[in-house]
């Protein structure tokens, strides 16, 4: 690939499928503000933390992509297919065995926290439910993973969010307007939507043979899995802490919500929706770095890996300019069209300032995140994190968190953080010691 030249026709799709998967909360926090308030209100409470968890959960083996598209990039497609059939095994056998557990824990969890019994009550039971798809979006990320970096595949991961759209669209109007299951029937098609997307991606990837499931299984079962394998779930180790930190920022900030009203949590609920959907379509950039930067690496082509980096941050810097200015055009429409009360829809209308300022920082640290994710520096990771997450989001709320737009100037604070640190580790070496010395281990174990 010549790094002068951007894959365009993957990130745009990139970005069409990233902008899918948050557009499924939002049509859960639309079917929820037709409920009531308070049953909002707990879906953003609930369904941050079910989100956090399945994300999370995917972190256990997110190592698994940067290894897939360097193994890819070396031209080893068997051993390529060995380790995705044993991760997507892995995946799914994980989320069986944590989901129960996490969702008692959890649900306790948020009992204690939250000031309103009401919506301690709802977020846990919404959670509890929501568990039941944990397998489901576990193996998910495994399959986005082959898409990208396996395949490069283009529009194949539209198609499949798409069909999770559309599914949890159905689902919810079944359980909701047809069997009046409220809150539990957001949880159920939440679920659904999850083992439909997974059965979706199976077609595709089984036809193109991207892995070797049954192999998988039995190689799990009987703990005879590859050093790529391994090397994935011991990278997957420091990415959890990194996926564990980055969702204490994103739950606890609907916990401070909370305490400051239940019109103040739905709004913070209706502008953590926007951020992720902000988050997502970045993420375009961020996927192109992780399955092309790791096979630039993969074949050992750092310097060209560097530059092809700086280049999708230059141009996700300019898809930044375009996005702030849809978010200040269409602001004043958006608190109406989910139904929120005058109330809430007051506060929503504070955040567009700390909306608009976090969006540059945000995309520079997805892409530099992408790379490092592609290069195997799970660990760097994890500890600009956590300093992030620890250090800089809890000081910046003593200064700014007395309301809601405050909060969110806690997160513009904590996102840039991440930019700061990122980019100075891509500009270093030390990746690229770290990716060498990672292949080297695999090569000569295979």
């Amino acid at each position: 690939m010549n790094d002068t030249k951007l894959p365009i026709p993957f990130i745009i799709a990139s970005m069409v499928a990233g902008a899918i998967q948050p557009l499924i909360a939002l049509v859960d926090t639309y079917f929820a503000a037709q409920l009531s308030t308070q049953d909002l209100a707990c879906l953003a409470l609930g369904g941050g933390l079910a989100s956090s968890v399945g994300w999370i959960g995917g972190q256990l083996i997110g190592g698994f992509p940067g290894v897939l598209g360097r193994l890819r990039g070396r031209g080893d497609d068997q051993s390529a297919r060995q380790l995705s059939g044993e991760v997507v095994c892995l995946a799914a056998l994980l989320g069986l065995v944590l989901a129960v557990p996490v969702g008692l824990t959890l649900g306790e969890l948020v009992m204690g926290l939250t000031d309103s019994e009401a919506t301690g009550s709802g977020a846990r039971h919404y959670l509890q439910i929501r568990m039941i798809g944990l397998p489901f979006e576990m193996a998910s990320f495994v399959a986005f993973g082959i898409f990208r970096a396996g395949f490069q595949a283009v529009w194949t991961p539209i198609l499949i969010m798409s069909v999770a759209l559309i599914a949890n669209a159905l689902y919810n109007f079944l359980f909701v307007f047809v069997f009046n299951f409220g809150l539990t029937g957001l949880a159920l098609g939440s679920s659904l939507a999850a083992f439909t997307a997974v059965a979706a991606a199976a077609i595709p990837i089984g036809r193109w043979q991207g892995w070797t499931p049954k192999v998988g299984m039995f190689n799990v079962r009987h703990l005879r899995l590859a050093t790529s394998t391994k090397l994935s779930v011991r990278l997957g180790g420091k990415a959890l802490w990194r996926g564990i930190f980055l969702n204490m920022v994103l739950v606890g900030s609907s916990l401070v919500a909370e305490r400051f009203s239940t019109s103040d949590l739905a709004a913070h609920g209706l502008a953590l929706q926007i951020w992720l959907l902000l988050a997502f379509v970045m993420d375009g950039f961020a996927h192109a770095g992780l399955a092309f930067g790791s096979r630039l690496i993969g074949s050992g082509a750092f310097e060209q890996a560097r530059r092809f980096g700086w280049r999708l941050m230059w141009h996700s810097s300019m898809l930044c300019i375009i996005l702030c200015l849809a978010l200040t055009l269409s602001w004043s429409f958006i608190a109406p069209g989910f139904n929120l009360d005058g109330i809430a829809a007051a506060a929503f209308a504070t955040l567009l300032f700390p909306m608009v300022v976090q969006t540059l920082p945000a995309s520079i640290a997805f892409v530099a995140d992408g790379m490092l994710k592609g290069a195997g520096d799970l660990g760097f990771l994890a500890w600009q994190m956590l300093i992030a997450s620890a250090c800089i989001f809890p000081l910046s709320l003593l200064i700014f968190g007395g309301s809601l737009r405050g909060l969110w100037w806690a997160v513009t604070a904590w996102v840039s953080t991440r930019a700061v640190l990122c980019v100075w580790r891509l500009a270093t070496d030390r990746w690229v010691v770290i990716a060498k010395r990672q292949m080297h281990e695999v090569t000569s174990n295979p």
